[in-house]
């Protein structure tokens, strides 16, 4: 099952695929000087940073020392044996 958190990577996906479709952003429009769909595009560009960031920071790690890969890997061998 997947964490929760991995939702944040679909928000940036969803506005990028969203974006010929909102009026608001694909039109004649100019915003802090530029063209409202590369204001749009740049915007998301810095959320997708975000939200993978976010993601990362949410995942469980796994290390090497940890208690629960030891007693995996000793059931594996005992059964191996």
């Amino acid at each position: 099952m997947r964490s929760p958190h991995v939702l944040w990577a679909v928000v940036p996906v969803v506005a990028f695929l969203s974006t010929p479709f909102l009026p608001f952003v694909n039109g004649p429009h100019l915003w802090f000087g530029i063209p409202s769909v590369l204001a749009w595009c740049l915007l998301w560009t810095a959320g997708t940073t975000a939200s993978l960031a976010l993601v990362e920071h949410f995942a469980r790690h796994t290390d090497e020392g940890d208690e629960d890969d030891s007693v995996m890997r000793d059931a594996y061998e005992e059964a191996a044996a």
